[in-house]
């Protein structure tokens, strides 16, 4: 009888112990995804003509704008210059006419063309500007921008007479600071000539 009721009184203890959880092994550590490995692909620039940017005050040639290619340093409708080859491959339309100051200008220019130029500014202030232009019929206009500010009123390039006669327009800068920055002659609407108008240089001169 006893034997019974010490069987009785430990078997709770032997199923209680069978009722505990089995120890397992902690789960393994997940391995990161490998890194991904991404190259940079450097991207086109434009640089000053000649290597040095144009001191200001001083004059502009406009056939000098930014080395580098097309949407980076200029952006011109036509796909190759319908003028003379005085630059290699660019489609910017550069003139030749003994009028201008270096022998060419830029002509056949359309609505939404633009050229950059690099330019140092040494002495901050408000500028005159001076543009031989020449149109035959009234021509467009066009305005220039500073770091893609603008820094003057649209321009108009009146009827000179002709396209071979050049006339010289003038206008004013906004106040300009000190400093290596990026010039932008943008070429904004056509007139009844169906062009903006040739152009030859943009002088800068300090306003006393």
């Amino acid at each position: 009888m006893k034997k019974h009721i010490a069987l009785l009184l430990t078997l709770p203890l032997i199923l209680l112990g069978c009722a505990q959880p089995q120890e397992t092994e902690p789960p393994a550590e997940k391995t990161p995804p490998p890194a991904k490995i991404t190259t940079e692909i450097p991207q086109a620039a434009h640089t000053p003509y000649g290597g040095t940017p144009l001191a200001i005050p001083g004059t502009l040639e406009t056939e000098h704008y930014d080395d580098g290619p097309a949407e980076i340093a200029y952006h011109d409708i036509d796909a190759e210059n319908l003028g003379e080859p005085y630059r290699t491959d660019t489609q910017v339309d550069i003139e030749k006419r003994p009028d201008a100051s270096n022998g060419h200008g830029i002509g056949w220019t359309r609505t939404g063309e633009w050229l950059l130029y690099t330019i140092n500014i040494t002495q901050p202030g408000t500028y005159d500007l001076t543009i031989p232009v020449a149109s035959n019929k009234e021509g467009g206009t066009f305005h220039l921008q500073l770091n893609d500010d603008p820094i003057t009123d649209p321009i108009q390039i009146p009827d000179t007479g002709g396209w071979q006669k050049l006339q010289t327009i003038t206008d004013t800068t906004k106040e300009l600071p000190a400093g290596t920055h990026t010039l932008k002659l943008s070429l904004d609407t056509q007139g009844p000539s169906g062009s903006i108008g040739d152009i030859d240089y943009i002088k800068f001169e300090l306003k006393p």
